[in-house]
C-alpha cells in the first residue's frame, strides 16, 4: 500500500506513510496532497483504497485528495441528523444514510489525470461535506445515489451543511434511486443541496437526469451559482420517476443565492424563491420545462425578494414567470426587468390557472407596489384557450430587441448548448 505525499519541499516515501496509516496514524501536518488509486489499478505512488472514507478520516488540514481516473465504490454509512432541510418545523429528526463524509479545512477531492474519475455514492448523501472550510470538489462525476426511506431526509449527489465548499467542473448525473420509493415519497435525489450555514460556490458543473431538485438551498444557506448545465433529460413529474422532476434551481425558506448564466431545461419547474429566500437571477436560460419557468413565492407566509434580469425562458407549460407575495413591507421585494418570454404557456392543461399560476407570460398574482416590472419581451407566447398573448412583438421586432442582451448571455458558456442559442443565436438575430 503506498501513498505519495508532497508538500513544497519534501516528498515522502509512499511506503513509509502507507505503514504510518496502517498502524492508525495520522498524517503529517506538512503532508498537502495524497494520490489515490481505485481497486484494480496500477498507478505509481498510490495507495489503492477498497474505502474512500479511510483515507479521509486521516488526512491533516490543507490537504488535496486526488482521485486517478476509475470507478470508486463508496460503502453507505447510518447518518441521522436533528434537524431537516426542507421540513415545516427544522427541528425534525432525520434518519438517512451518507456514503462519504468530509470534514476539516483546505481539503480538496479532485480528478487527477485525463481519464473519468466515477463515484457510486450508494448513498441518500452521497459525499456529505460538513463542517468543512474552503473545501471542494472538483472535475469528478457522482452517481448511483440511492433514494433513503425517511421521506424527510434532502438526499443530494453533494450535501453541504456548515461550511464553505466549492463544486466545479463536475458531472452529477443519474441519481434517481428506487422508483418504487421514490413514488411513495414523493421527493427523489437533488443534484447538489445546501443545507445550515452552507456557503457554496457552484460553477461549471453538468447536473443531468437526477430524480429531484437540480440545486437546492435551504435554511441558512448561501450560494453562488454560476455557469452550470441544469438538464432533467426525461422531463419526469408529479409521480413519474426519472430525470427531471422537482425544480431546476430552488432557493427555500431563508436561503440567499446569485444565479447567473446557467441552463436548466427539461424540468418540471425553472428557477425559483421560496417563503423567505432572497435571490438574483440574471442571464439565465431556462427552457422546456413542464410548468413555470421563473417563480417568487411567498407560501403564504413569508416575505422573498427576487431580482429577476435579462433572463430568457423559452417554451413552458404554464406562465413564463411568477409573482406570489402579499406582504409589503420590507425587504424590497425586487424587481422583473429585461427579461426575455419565447412561447410560454404552451399546455392547455395550466389554462384554468391551476394548480400553478395564471396562464401568461407573466403572471401577476400578488406584486408588491415597489416590485418594478418593466422592459420585457415577449414573443409566441400562448394564453388560456389558445389565444395570442398580449404584449407579443412580431418576428422583425423581436430579433432587433434580442441584440441587446446577446452581448451579456454571450459570456456564459453553459446558455450557448441550449435551444433557444440555436433557434435565436446571434447569427440570426437579424
Amino acid at each position: 500500500m503506498k501513498v505519495q505525499h508532497r508538500s513544497a519541499a519534501v516528498l515522502l516515501a509512499g511506503s513509509l506513510l502507507g505503514a504510518f496509516l496502517l498502524a492508525g496514524g495520522r498524517t503529517p501536518a506538512r503532508a498537502a496532497e495524497v494520490l489515490v488509486a481505485p481497486p484494480g489499478a496500477s498507478v505509481q505512488g498510490a495507495v489503492t483504497v477498497t474505502d474512500l472514507q479511510s483515507v479521509l478520516t486521516r488526512i491533516e488540514p490543507q490537504t488535496t485528495v486526488r482521485l486517478s481516473p476509475g470507478v470508486y465504490e463508496l460503502h453507505s454509512h447510518p447518518y441521522t441528523e436533528p434537524t431537516c432541510g426542507n421540513c415545516e418545523q427544522a427541528a425534525t429528526r432525520v434518519e438517512a444514510t451518507a456514503g462519504l463524509r468530509v470534514t476539516g479545512r483546505g481539503v480538496r477531492i479532485v480528478a487527477a489525470g485525463d481519464g473519468e474519475v466515477e463515484i457510486r455514492t450508494r448513498a441518500g448523501y452521497g459525499i456529505l461535506f460538513e463542517n468543512c472550510t474552503d473545501c471542494s470538489l472538483g472535475g469528478v462525476t457522482v452517481t448511483g445515489g440511492v433514494r433513503d426511506r425517511d421521506p424527510h431526509a434532502t438526499d443530494a449527489a453533494v450535501v453541504v451543511k456548515q461550511g464553505r465548499v466549492t463544486i466545479e467542473n463536475c458531472l452529477i448525473r443519474d441519481n434517481i434511486g428506487d422508483s418504487t420509493l421514490v413514488a411513495k415519497n414523493v421527493v427523489g435525489i437533488i443534484g447538489i443541496a445546501g443545507r445550515e450555514g452552507a456557503d457554496l460556490t457552484v460553477r461549471g458543473n453538468r447536473i443531468i437526469r437526477n430524480s429531484w431538485d437540480g440545486i437546492a438551498l435551504y435554511r441558512g444557506a448561501k450560494a453562488v451559482i454560476e455557469s452550470n448545465v441544469i438538464d432533467g433529460v426525461d422531463l419526469a413529474r408529479g409521480a413519474v420517476v426519472g430525470g427531471g422532476r422537482g425544480v431546476g434551481i430552488g432557493v427555500t425558506w431563508d436561503a440567499q443565492a446569485a444565479i447567473r448564466g446557467n441552463l436548466v431545461r427539461r424540468y418540471w419547474k425553472g428557477i425559483g424563491g421560496f417563503v423567505n429566500a432572497q435571490i438574483t437571477v440574471e442571464e439565465n436560460v431556462v427552457e422546456h420545462v413542464a410548468t413555470w419557468g421563473l417563480s417568487l413565492w411567498d407560501a403564504g407566509k413569508g416575505r422573498p425578494a427576487g431580482f429577476f434580469l435579462r433572463n430568457v425562458i423559452y417554451d413552458t407549460g404554464a406562465c413564463g414567470a411568477s409573482i406570489i407575495r402579499e406582504n409589503e413591507g420590507p425587504p424590497f421585494p425586487g424587481r422583473l426587468v429585461q427579461n426575455v418570454f419565447i412561447m410560454t404557456g404552451q399546455d392547455p392543461r395550466y389554462d384554468s390557472g391551476e394548480p400553478y399560476c395564471f396562464q401568461e407570460p407573466i403572471a401577476r398574482h400578488a406584486v408588491p407596489s415597489a416590485f418594478s416590472i418593466a422592459g420585457n419581451l415577449l414573443h409566441g407566447n400562448r394564453i388560456a384557450d389558445g389565444l395570442p398573448a398580449p404584449g407579443d412583438v412580431g418576428e422583425r421586432a423581436f430579433r432587433y430587441r434580442m441584440k441587446a442582451i446577446w452581448e451579456r448571455l454571450q459570456a456564459w458558456t453553459a446558455v450557448k448548448e441550449s435551444d433557444f442559442w440555436k433557434d435565436f443565436g446571434t447569427g440570426k438575430a437579424g
